[in-house]
């Protein structure tokens, strides 16, 4: 699911409450406590706080959370008071749910799932990780590519007769390097 996808959650959530009569309670929407978005509706007595937030926890696993939530503060509706405070942890949750990022790090297109999903990204992650550094070392390539590098010696060096023996191509992560004799060259 994507981000617009959440878009559409918040705006049914929101729906559902003006199909049964609520309305915008523009008085207390003044304001942020660190939340992506809120919106509060009202049907005259009671204030519901339709709210989009963000979370991470100890797991490493981070996403938004939609929270619909009673207002229990002594707070009246349509007032114009914009110094009353509608403080998000004091809601009484009606419902909440969370969308976990499941391709952290990346600035666009971010994805979001279940909790299941997220961990096991976060595994895949740390796996591929591992895999990575583990791959680190470097591996002697010289009896393969000693004959394919011969003429790239002799050109890039300017060597005119190149001894095979003298010949040294190891392989890193991301390249290859030529050692002929004092010289030496990286491949990508």
């Amino acid at each position: 699911m994507k981000f617009i996808d959440i878009n559409r959650k918040f705006t049914a959530a929101a729906s559902s409450y003006i199909a049964q009569g609520y309305y915008i309670n523009a008085g207390t929407m003044s304001g942020s406590q660190g939340e992506i978005a809120h919106l509060d509706l009202t049907n005259g007595t009671e204030i519901i706080r339709v709210l989009l937030t963000s979370f991470s926890n100890y797991h490493g696993t981070e996403g938004v959370e939609l929270i619909v939530g009673h207002v229990k503060d002594d707070i009246k509706p349509n007032k114009e008071d914009r110094w009353d405070t509608v403080w998000n942890e004091h809601l009484e949750v009606i419902s909440s749910e969370k969308f976990y990022r499941l391709n952290r790090h990346r600035v666009q297109d971010e994805f979001y799932g279940t909790e299941e999903e997220a961990n096991a990204a976060e595994e895949k992650r740390f796996d591929r990780y591992k895999n990575r550094r583990c791959n680190d070392s470097t591996v002697d390539v010289t009896e393969k590519a000693a004959p394919v590098v011969k003429k790239y010696i002799h050109e890039k060096f300017g060597v005119r007769r190149v001894k095979m023996d003298d010949i040294k191509v190891i392989k890193y992560r991301d390249h290859y390097t030529v050692t002929y004799h004092k010289h030496v060259a990286q491949l990508h």
